[in-house]
């Protein structure tokens, strides 16, 4: 199978944090990238969750959960109409 090379730009620390990382793997990071990518052709999408050093809280497990049971309170019928303020 024919081969092509894949130039990527990234941040100089970034490089050298996943260098390390993937050599204690016991990888380099040309074995990592094609990882990623082979992983992503097969499962047909980012082969792990994407999350953020600050993440909203709106999408917290803990909030997710009250709007989960809220939402099932009103389809039970047990809302209580509330006016909206100004605040």
């Amino acid at each position: 199978m024919p081969t092509c090379t894949l130039q990527v730009r990234l941040d100089a620390d970034l490089r050298k944090e996943a260098d390390e990382l993937f050599t204690s793997a016991g990888m380099d990071l040309s074995s990592a990238v094609r990882l990623f990518l082979r992983q992503s052709v097969i499962r047909r999408r980012l082969p792990f969750e994407v999350v953020t050093a600050n993440p909203d809280p709106f999408w917290s497990e803990t909030n997710q959960r009250e709007l989960r049971e809220s939402i099932a309170a009103l389809e039970r019928g047990e809302g209580v109409r509330h006016e909206l303020i100004d605040v």
